[in-house]
């Protein structure tokens, strides 16, 4: 009896450790810190609660089928559970937002902060910045068909997309968050021309990063090197979930 919980903690800390530590890894494999479940948490939980519970059932009046079949049913779920946290988060997409315009202005108004905190970057890491990156950051300011917009967020709803075996590929709107602040978007939609954006009104919209090639510093992609996000509509496939 004396050896009861020790026995169940090495039991079920073997459990929690070992589906802890190859659950991420089969069903997560892109998470960076996955295996590290079953190290530092369930495994730890495992020894835990089996000590308390190989501790409880020495002392109480019950037979020793009783206590292997308790012990198994607490196996299952640990296991149960573990496997469950091992499943990959929902992956997130973006979000919509309910904004409207409050300012614009061309991409060389912003360049010049851009460009101060780029050159902050690069000094601080070894990495030598691309050729001539300010001067092609010049030319793309002056020629690229966007403007800068300063946009007033009301409200916004992040998108995921779930990613477990039985619900991979669905997606999941979030409540909407009131906000209520200002922000700086990227804009290409009705070309350069700030009287049309000045006037569009309140609306919803899905800003996108821009995706740059690998290695690539600063980036050469003009949002980017602003720093900002391109603002463009709501995809048809999160049409539905712009409403309440």
């Amino acid at each position: 009896m004396k050896s009861l919980p020790l026995l169940w903690a090495l039991i079920l800390g073997a459990i929690g450790a070992a589906f802890g530590f190859f659950g991420p890894i089969v069903f997560s494999p892109d998470a960076n810190q996955g295996p590290m479940l079953g190290i530092f948490v369930t495994g730890p939980a495992g020894l835990i609660v089996g000590f308390v519970l190989g501790m409880a059932a020495s002392f109480l009046p019950i037979n020793r089928y009783l206590r292997y079949a308790i012990l198994g049913i607490v196996c299952i779920g640990l296991a149960s559970v573990t496997l469950y946290l091992s499943m990959p988060a929902p992956a997130y997409q973006g979000h919509i937002i309910d904004a409207e315009v409050h300012g614009c202005a061309a991409p060389t108004s912003a360049l010049g902060n851009a460009i101060e905190h780029w050159e902050t970057e690069i000094a601080q890491v070894a990495t030598p910045p691309r050729a001539g990156w300010k001067e092609a950051a010049q030319l793309s300011a002056q020629s690229d068909f966007g403007v800068v917009l300063e946009m007033h967020i009301l409200r916004e709803r992040p998108i995921y997309e779930n990613q477990k075996p039985w619900n991979k590929g669905t997606l999941e709107a979030r409540f909407w968050r009131i906000e209520n602040e200002m922000r700086n978007y990227y804009a290409r939609n009705t070309g350069v021309s700030c009287s049309d954006y000045l006037k569009s009104g309140r609306k919803l919209y899905f800003p996108v990063s821009v995706q740059e090639a690998p290695n690539t510093w600063p980036p050469v992609a003009l949002p980017n090197l602003l720093g900002m996000q391109v603002l463009g509509p709501v995809p048809g496939r999160y049409q539905s979930m712009t409403t309440d």
